[in-house]
């Protein structure tokens, strides 16, 4: 019975080891990080005026003078 009860433990031990290593294995391999990405220039702010103040700034003389944000090329 002592017999039995040693080659279970024996077997349990192999197998945890193989768990781990198989894992550690799979850790080291593992792909790199990607790199970082270029910037896009995408800004936001917030927007501290209440909708009445916006409305109120844009008026149709300044609304018929706006011209649109410069927007990034392509490169």
């Amino acid at each position: 019975m002592r017999r039995s009860s040693l080659s279970r433990w024996g077997i349990a031990a192999a197998l945890l080891t193989g768990v781990v290593a198989v894992a550690a294995w799979r850790t080291a391999t593992a792909a790199p990080p990607p790199e970082p990405q270029p910037d896009s220039g995408t800004t936001s702010s917030e927007v501290r005026q209440s909708p009445e103040e916006v409305r109120d700034y844009w008026t149709p003389e300044r609304t018929k003078d706006a011209r649109p944000a410069p927007m990034p090329e392509d490169g």
